[in-house]
């Protein structure tokens, strides 16, 4: 079973909405692998993935937020995030993991959704953050970043409509009983 399945499992997968399972954590921008950082937690790396995926949403129109429930069928709603091994080859307690989470972009305007790729792209270009634009699946566009702390974002189009999703670099296992508890709704500062 690949990282990029035992994530999609990890956090729900079933869904309409088509999102790229982000995976490779230990590496950065410059395709260098990183090692664990032995002092992150899963709550401080859940609260950083949140950060960073507000930022992003701050610079869309407004009335853009993010979202773990679909408007396309109410049945379907994304889990709160989830860990994954780091390294597939490496299913141990022991080994280290990372923190990802998935959302529907969404919002109040739905004619303006197919114009947010191109702000988010601006917006990471701005900040000096490579990305690249991928064919992914079916469908869908996917728009990948690798910030230089080696957290990771990806914006998807399709055309039902958006996700976001985004992951962290790679931290200890957290404790069974530690469960991300990401947002249901995510609104623009």
């Amino acid at each position: 079973m690949t990282n990029a399945t035992r994530r999609g499992r990890a956090l729900g997968s079933g869904s309409i909405a088509v999102a790229v399972l982000l995976s490779a954590c230990a590496t950065t921008e410059n395709g260098k692998v990183m090692e664990a950082d032995m002092n992150l937690t899963r709550a401080q790396a859940q609260a950083k993935v949140i950060e960073y995926l507000t930022e992003t949403i701050a610079v869309l129109p407004p009335g853009a937020y993010l979202t773990r429930y679909s408007e396309l069928s109410k049945k379907v709603t994304l889990s709160p995030g989830g860990v994954v091994p780091c390294n597939d080859s490496n299913l141990s307690k022991d080994t280290s993991v990372d923190y990802g989470v998935m959302y529907f972009l969404e919002s109040s305007d739905a004619a303006s959704i197919p114009s947010f790729g191109d702000t988010i792209r601006s917006l990471w270009t701005e900040r000096g953050w490579k990305f690249r634009t991928y064919d992914s699946a079916g469908d869908t566009t996917s728009t990948e970043t690798i910030l230089p702390d080696g957290y990771r974002m990806v914006f998807d189009e399709h055309p039902r409509g958006a996700g976001l999703s985004g992951s962290s670099p790679c931290f200890p296992r957290p404790e069974a009983s530690d469960h991300p508890n990401a947002p249901v709704q995510i609104d623009q500062p």
